[in-house]
């Protein structure tokens, strides 16, 4: 059975997420990765935590996946394709290529830490709902913001600094757009990400990938990539590029999965698979209450 694997992006990540990460550190290994690149969740004052806040969320959603997919992977017997929305590109890398926990934290933390920096004023992102590109460009244009994910045609993520996004959502609204402002702390995927790429190139260059176990699928135009140097590549291009999914989902189409498995967290991405290919079948490991009950889900598939 062909499976398709997706990592989601920031902005759906809850509380219980962390509960989640904490109950995988009984495993003596995971809780010293943890405590040396994600030692926030072991503070006692964690519940003060700004969860989405950009140098917290993207090694936090980065182990939540890693923990997810280690426990996991045994079962899965065949991954035609990996992919990853944003953030989840690099955890897609990270762990088609059996990369260990250890290094992914320290490449999410510097990945953080430098898109944080880029900017020093607010900045995020806002969802477009109702326009087509040709509205949206011109918007765009008046009020100094920029593409950042495309969905399809009439759903866009446009990122931005912050008054420049409230000007846009009050333009965007009086032309009858449905517009609402994401839980992300940057305005990732745009030219004010361009002084991160260059110290992240060579960040990422000093790390040795092993070649991945299935090609990955990328977020920049749907671009299948079979070898590590080429998803190094594309994951640098897209810090201050502006994503595809949509043509990424139409390419994840295209290799003909039996299963759309969502890694997480949130279960937007294996919706948005089943808009565009309604035969398939797609579920988010938020869809289950507990791990077992997806273990369960997944040996029933493969008993088909």
């Amino acid at each position: 059975m062909n499976f398709a694997i997706l990592f989601s992006g920031q902005g759906l990540q809850t509380w219980q997420h962390i509960e989640e990460l904490l109950a995988y550190a009984v495993d003596d290994e995971i809780r010293s990765c943890l405590q040396q690149g994600l030692p926030e969740i072991f503070e006692e004052n964690l519940h003060e935590l700004d969860i989405y806040n950009n140098q917290f969320a993207q090694p936090f959603i980065f182990a939540l996946q890693w923990c997810r997919w280690k426990n996991i992977k045994t079962i899965i017997d065949d991954v035609g394709a990996f992919s990853g929305y944003s953030l989840g590109e690099l955890s897609a890398l990270i762990c088609s290529t059996e990369t260990d926990l250890a290094t992914g934290l320290a490449l999410t933390r510097e990945r953080a830490r430098l898109m944080s920096g880029a900017v020093s004023e607010y900045g995020g992102l806002v969802s477009v709902q109702g326009l087509n590109i040709v509205q949206l460009n011109e918007l765009l244009a008046f009020t100094g913001t920029e593409l950042s994910i495309k969905l399809n045609d009439s759903s866009c993520i446009v990122g931005g600094l912050s008054s420049d996004l409230e000007q846009l959502t009050n333009q965007a609204k009086l032309a009858g757009a449905q517009v609402k402002a994401l839980s992300v702390s940057i305005p990732s995927h745009t030219s004010l990400m361009n002084s991160a790429v260059e110290p992240y190139r060579v960040f990422l260059n000093q790390q040795s990938f092993n070649t991945p176990s299935a090609p990955i699928i990328s977020g920049t135009g749907g671009v299948k990539l079979y070898s590590q140097s080429q998803a190094v590549e594309m994951l640098i291009h897209q810090m201050d590029h502006a994503i595809d999914w949509h043509l990424c989902l139409e390419s994840l189409k295209e290799n003909l999965p039996d299963v759309v498995l969502e890694i997480g967290p949130g279960n937007a991405l294996s919706k948005m698979m089943l808009d565009i290919q309604p035969n398939v079948i797609a579920r988010s490991i938020d869809d289950f209450k507990t791990l077992k009950g997806l273990e369960v889900w997944l040996q029933r598939l493969l008993e088909r």
